[in-house]
């Protein structure tokens, strides 16, 4: 039997226009669930982003410990149900490019692969909305119906994850893609026969210029595509 290929992508920044985790801290403020003192550092951070007065790190970071703290003990329930409304609401949220090519290797027979350090209910949202075969999260222990703090980590693993998916489905490397917009990525990146870095930031984009990995710049729905040609420089392709 013919072993099925496969592409991987992220979601956040790559597929979804904005961030899956950020939307859920929004939604979770609204919801009252983030102490007031947390939701201003954040706001603040974000703003200070914004304004290039931070780096997008440093926001990150402040985020990611206000929903470590936020998400404990918080119900099943009313976490299905938020992330139930934050899909149906911007779900569709997409760049083109991605999931053109997204379709476009699922109609020649690839599995699809999502892999995201967003919550595994929005991960999962997401993939049936978007027709993904095979989608990866950051999962939390559930006890008493309620999350607790221990949690799969995605952040920096996604190749450790990656090769996971493709022993436990038996899909071949023949062909293999991933995609991704982050440094974040780069080790998923490392490990296929077609990586592609889509709007990278800067260490992604190093990463990608030291290596040739195709660069890929969407804006305004127009999608360039930057190759390296036989010289060494980078070209429209």
């Amino acid at each position: 039997m013919i072993k099925r290929p496969f592409a991987a992508f992220d979601i956040d920044g790559t597929i979804f226009r904005w961030q899956l985790y950020h939307e859920l801290f929004d939604a979770f403020v609204e919801e009252g669930l983030v102490a007031p003192t947390a939701a201003t550092s954040v706001l603040k951070a974000r703003e200070a982003w914004r304004e290039r007065r931070a780096d997008y790190e440093s926001y990150e970071m402040t985020l990611v410990r206000a929903m470590s703290a936020s998400i404990v003990g918080v119900e099943v329930e009313r976490f299905n149900r938020i992330a139930d409304t934050i899909l149906k609401a911007k779900g569709h949220h997409i760049y083109k490019y991605t999931l053109d090519l997204l379709k476009d290797l699922k109609a020649k027979g690839y599995a699809i692969v999502a892999i995201s350090g967003s919550y595994q209910q929005l991960v999962d949202r997401f993939a049936k909305l978007h027709d993904i075969d095979i989608a990866v999260g950051r999962e939390h222990v559930i006890e008493n119906g309620r999350l607790t703090e221990r949690s799969s980590e995605i952040f920096g693993h996604k190749d450790t994850v990656l090769k996971d998916i493709a022993e436990k489905y038996d899909l071949s490397w023949k062909g293999s893609y991933a995609v991704g917009d982050s440094g974040g990525d780069i080790g998923m990146l490392e490990i296929v026969d077609n990586p592609i870095a889509f709007n990278p930031d800067e260490r992604l984009k190093e990463k990608a210029l030291q290596e040739g990995w195709t660069i890929v710049v969407e804006r305004k729905s127009i999608a360039y595509t930057l190759k390296r040609g036989l010289d060494g420089t980078y070209v429209l392709a």
